[in-house]
């Protein structure tokens, strides 16, 4: 019988420090949730921290398009000017180029009328001559068909 004093508890027993034992399941639970809070603290730190660099390069972006575009306007206003004085310098050249026909015109107008005239007069001969000819070249044909009948 004195081995049977000597085994220990059975197993299915609680350990004796039965009050110990719920409050390591809460403190372990509480640690996982700290963990986890602390994990999502340090994400949201991270992503924070890439959305304010993503801010920054947008920022950089915008103000380097922003120089771009000034510094085509300006290209473009410039050309705009000088393409504008050139169109008046060419305008100007125009009127002075109308004006010397012009005077061209005032100073020759007998000798362009004369001939004109003469043109004219060479044309109604050569259409007199044109048609001359025509009936010259009918009336040798009738004689050709006479002859061979």
């Amino acid at each position: 019988m004195a081995a049977e004093t000597t085994a220990p508890p059975p197993p299915s027993l609680p350990p004796p420090a039965t009050a110990a034992a719920p409050r390591h399941p809460r403190l372990s639970g509480f640690e996982q949730l700290d963990a986890r809070v602390k994990e999502l603290t340090s994400s949201q730190a991270e992503l924070l921290e890439r959305i304010q660099k993503l801010k920054q390069e947008v920022q950089n972006w915008r103000s380097n398009v922003e120089t771009q575009v000034k510094t085509c306007q300006n290209e473009l206003q410039d050309l705009n000017r000088g393409l504008n004085s050139e169109v008046e310098q060419l305008k100007s050249e125009m009127k002075e180029i109308r004006s010397a026909i012009q005077e061209e015109k005032g100073n020759i107008p007998t000798p362009i009328t004369t001939s004109e005239m003469s043109n004219d007069n060479t044309e109604q001969a050569m259409q007199t001559q044109d048609q001359a000819l025509k009936v010259d070249t009918d009336a040798s044909m009738e004689e050709q068909t006479e002859a061979q009948a």
